[in-house]
C-alpha cells in the first residue's frame, strides 16, 4: 500500500467526527445523485468510496444490485448496516484499493465517485478504470473540489499555512474542474450535467450552526441540482458524465 493510502485509511478509519460534521454536505451530494438519476433505468450501481453510503444505498430496490468500495472498514462497516433487510442479497461490500479491486469490466450502468479524488495519487488512473467498468450508455456521477479560481487558492493557501505549523500532515491531491471534464472525455465520457456550489468556509463553522442550518445555508446560496445558480463562486463541483454510444 502507498503512503497515500495509508494516510487515507488512517483518516476515515474513526469516521465519526467526519461523519457528523459534514452531514449538510452528505445530503447535498445524495440529493444531486437522486436528480441526475431521475427517470433513467439501469440496475447494476458501483460506488467508489462508498463511505456511509448515503449516496448509493437509496437507489436500492429488489431489481437493482449494489457494489459498495471502500478502503476503510468502519466506514464500510457503517454502510453496511444502512441496508434494508428486504435487498441485503442484493449489495457486495467490497474493502480494497479500487485500482486493485478485481471488478468486472463494462458491469454497472451507474458509477458514482463522490470526494474521492482528492485522496488518490492518480486521478487520471482511477478515471481511466471507471470507464473500463461502465457499461455502454451507462453514466458517471463524479465528485471533487475545482481547485482553480480565488476561492480554492485562498482554501489552499490556508492549508499550506496549517501545514508550515505542523497542525495539518495530510496533502489533498488537487485537479481543476477543466482536467476532470477533459480527462473524462478523453475516455468517452463527455459532461451532461454539473452542479456547483461551495461550503461555508468559516474554519469550525460546523461547531456553531446546525447541520441542517448548513445545509439550508447552501441551498439559499447556490440552490438545488434543478436551479443550480451564483455558479461562478463554486468549487465543489458534482458532475454527471454520460458514455458515448
Amino acid at each position: 500500500m502507498s503512503p497515500k493510502l495509508d494516510q487515507v485509511k488512517s483518516l476515515f478509519e474513526s469516521p465519526q467526527p467526519y461523519l457528523d460534521r459534514r452531514r449538510y454536505n452528505i445530503n447535498i451530494r445524495a440529493d444531486t445523485v437522486q436528480y441526475f438519476l431521475r427517470n433513467r433505468q439501469f440496475t447494476t450501481i458501483l460506488d467508489v468510496g462508498c463511505g456511509d453510503g448515503s449516496a448509493s444505498i437509496p437507489l436500492l430496490n429488489p431489481q437493482r444490485t449494489l457494489t459498495l468500495l471502500d478502503l476503510s472498514t468502519q466506514m464500510l462497516s457503517i454502510a453496511q448496516s444502512q441496508v434494508p433487510p428486504t435487498v441485503r442479497q442484493n449489495v457486495q461490500a467490497i474493502n480494497q484499493n479500487f485500482l486493485a479491486a478485481n471488478l468486472v469490466l463494462h458491469s454497472f450502468d451507474v458509477i458514482i465517485c463522490l470526494g474521492f479524488l482528492a485522496h488518490v495519487d492518480s486521478p487520471k488512473a482511477v478515471i481511466e478504470k471507471i470507464a473500463q467498468l461502465l457499461r455502454p450508455s451507462g453514466v458517471v456521477i463524479m465528485q471533487s473540489t475545482d481547485s482553480s479560481g480565488f476561492p480554492s487558492r485562498l482554501g489552499i493557501a490556508y492549508r499550506r499555512i496549517l501545514e508550515s505549523l505542523g497542525r495539518m500532515n495530510y496533502r489533498y491531491t488537487l485537479t481543476t474542474s477543466a482536467q476532470v471534464i477533459e480527462m473524462f472525455a478523453d475516455r468517452g465520457l463527455p459532461l451532461s450535467n454539473i452542479y456547483r456550489y461551495s461550503l461555508p468556509g468559516l474554519p469550525g463553522i460546523d461547531r456553531i450552526f446546525s447541520q441542517r442550518a448548513l445545509y439550508k445555508s447552501v441551498r439559499l446560496a447556490y440552490g438545488p441540482a434543478e436551479n443550480n445558480y451564483n455558479t461562478w463562486p463554486g468549487k465543489e463541483c458534482i458532475y454527471l458524465f454520460e458514455s458515448v454510444p
